[in-house]
Formats: C-alpha cells, sequence, structure tokens
C-alpha cells in the first residue's frame, strides 16, 4: 500500500478512472484482464491505495484492513491522557472538586496505559463489584459518576477516537435510602463545648449560616458585612458551574462567632478562618491558607463528646430543621440555603424527613 498524492493533483488519474464512480473506493481497471481490481480512499490529504486482486471482495478486505490499521495507527490513546484532560478541565471550572475527583479515579489507576478502546463495559461492571466490597455501595456510585465523565469529556471534547462511552449500561450499585440525619442541638452544644475557640467558631458559622464547607472555607472578609450584619456565600451549585453568590443574615450566634474570627485574625490572610499549618508551610501564597484539609478534627470533637459522629453537613441539615420547625416559608428556606428552585428545598427538606 502506498501514499498518494493529494486529491487535488489527481485530475488525470480521474478521468483515466472514468470507467467507476468517482467517490468509490474499490473499483476494477478496464486497461486489466488479469487481477483489475483496485482500491483507493482519502484520509485528510493523503491517498492510500493498492492494485493488483483479482476479486472485488479481496480489495474490500485488504481496503477494511488498510483503515482498521491506519486508524489504529493513529488514533491510539492511552487511558492516562483522557483522565489528565478531564482533570485539567476540572481544576479549571471545578477546582474545589478536583482533590474528590483525583481520589476516586486513583482506583482506576491500574488502566492507565491502556488503549481506552481496550476499557470495555464488562471491565468496569467488574471493576464496580470489586468496589462494592471495599466500600459502601454509595461511594462506589461516584466513583462510577466521575469515570463516566472521564469518558464523557473524551467524547464531547476529544480526538473522536471514542464512539461510545463504555460506562454506558453499568447500572448504579443499589443504595438502601434512609433519613438523613439531624443531630440534636444538645450533642452539637456538646462537641462545641470541647473545641478550642478557632475551631468552635468555625463550627458556629458553619451552623448558623447553613453553609456548605466549601463556602466557609473561601469566605473572606470583604464578604463579610457588620454593618448590614450579612454575609455573601460563593457557591458552584448553580447550572453552568458559574460561582454564584447569595445574601446570608447573620443571627447573634452568627454576629458574635464572626466577630470573635475578626478579633483574632490573621492580619495577612484574606480568609475569615485560616489553617495555621497552612500559612505556616506556604507563607508566601495566601490562597492556600483557607480552612480546608481539617477533615478530622470534628469527627475526633464527636468521639470525645461521646456523641454520633455528624459531618459537617449535618449542621446545615439542623439548620434547615430549624427553620422549618420555626415555621418559615419554603422560599425563605430555599434562599438560606442557596438552592436555585423550590423544588429542590422541598426534597432536601423531605430527605430529612421534614413535610413542607
Amino acid at each position: 500500500m502506498t501514499i498518494g498524492r493529494n486529491w487535488g493533483e489527481l485530475g488525470s488519474l480521474a478521468l483515466y478512472h472514468s470507467s467507476r464512480s468517482f467517490w468509490m473506493s474499490v473499483y476494477k481497471r478496464q486497461d486489466r484482464k488479469r487481477r483489475p481490481w483496485c482500491f483507493e480512499f482519502r484520509e485528510k490529504k493523503n491517498i492510500y491505495k493498492e492494485s493488483g486482486f483479482a476479486t472485488m471482495k479481496e480489495a474490500q478486505d485488504t481496503e477494511a484492513a488498510a483503515r482498521l490499521a491506519l486508524k489504529q495507527q493513529k488514533t491510539r490513546l492511552e487511558f492516562s491522557q483522557i483522565v489528565n484532560q478531564r482533570l485539567r478541565y476540572v481544576e479549571a471550572y471545578f477546582p474545589n472538586s478536583l482533590r474528590q475527583n483525583i481520589t476516586r479515579l486513583k482506583k482506576f489507576r491500574d488502566w492507565e496505559n491502556l488503549d481506552i478502546s481496550e476499557i470495555s463495559t464488562d471491565m468496569i461492571r467488574d471493576r464496580m463489584i470489586q468496589l462494592s466490597q471495599e466500600m459502601t455501595n454509595g461511594n462506589a456510585n461516584k466513583h462510577l459518576v466521575s469515570l463516566r465523565s472521564v469518558f464523557e469529556y473524551e467524547m464531547n471534547n476529544g480526538s473522536g477516537v471514542l464512539g461510545r462511552n463504555p460506562c454506558r449500561g453499568v447500572k448504579f450499585l443499589p443504595v438502601k435510602k434512609f433519613v438523613k440525619y439531624i443531630p440534636p442541638v444538645e450533642d452539637v452544644q456538646k462537641v462545641l463545648d470541647l473545641a478550642g475557640e478557632l475551631d468552635r467558631t468555625y463550627l458556629l458559622t458553619i451552623w448558623q449560616l447553613a453553609g456548605r464547607v466549601r463556602e466557609i472555607n473561601n469566605l473572606t472578609w470583604e464578604d463579610v458585612d457588620f454593618t448590614r450584619r450579612q454575609v455573601r456565600l460563593w457557591t458552584r451549585k448553580k447550572s453552568g458551574g458559574n460561582m454564584t453568590p447569595r445574601l446570608v443574615d447573620m443571627n447573634d450566634k452568627a454576629f458574635n462567632a464572626l466577630k470573635f474570627a475578626q478579633w483574632n485574625r490573621n492580619p495577612h490572610s484574606p480568609y475569615v478562618f485560616t489553617n495555621p499549618l497552612m500559612a505556616k508551610k506556604h507563607p508566601e501564597d495566601p490562597a492556600r491558607w483557607k480552612y480546608d484539609y481539617r477533615d478530622k478534627f470534628f469527627d475526633r470533637l464527636c468521639r470525645l463528646a461521646g456523641v454520633r459522629e455528624m459531618g459537617y453537613h449535618a449542621l446545615r441539615h439542623q439548620k434547615a430543621s430549624e427553620l422549618a420547625d420555626r415555621g418559615e416559608s419554603l422560599p425563605y428556606i430555599r434562599d438560606f440555603l442557596g438552592h436555585e428552585d423550590i423544588s429542590t428545598t422541598s426534597l432536601y427538606l423531605q430527605s430529612l424527613g421534614i413535610k413542607k
């Protein structure tokens, strides 16, 4: 098989083969009695052709093999490549989700040198069964979501090699639905009584503002207005993934907590809550000083207090429950929690066992 000239130089050749349709890749040469069948096809600017076949089927089979070999040669794409492409996209558009995605995709690291065409639906299904033995079904399903997004990103933005997402047909593992935990106020108070001053202020702020932990970690002093007693929280939990603000009123507990944080602030940090270890480790990079990397201290305090481990989001549940019990309207609770539409708030309250 030889690479011919580009189509623009084929004028005489096209006329010479005028007995065949111009767009047909397999044709019969009229000037040959023996082995007259040939094929010729274009790939971008190159012409691939071969002649001397006794039958049309022989020419067609050889052409098909040539196209396949060309495709395999051209489109070798390893799993690690598309994972890195997806992670770069997440880092640019959803930076708060980057660490989570990296952690989940590490469970598929043994596939990193495989060509993406070698990763089958059966392989993914088997891996999901394996993950279900290592973690909860709900957590395993989150790994599937991250993996599916890698292939989906390649299909929509990549080389066009992948014709089908191999995650299609892999069902989520069954998850038992349960009412989300709302910690009693007494249990929350026991934890706060044991916390250090900065940690107590941090937990109080999450609780009283019903903030998502990332919203509080990203909170800067520019977003705190003591005069109007309002805090501006920023979230990506909106359509399109853009950072979107919402204003939340401070009650007395939130006001006093943030005042304490202001009195004890790091004067060089833009963040309301600064991780002192990160400030010491990266003194020239204030962007890394926010209160991330504090995942374990809340669980430890719960164990010390002798109460059920609750997690940061349970404080948000507790505040939502308080607002509903107080008789606040559904639109008010929606705005306070930062939901995009009222149906989300209704479902959220139902998941807490609250009918509104």
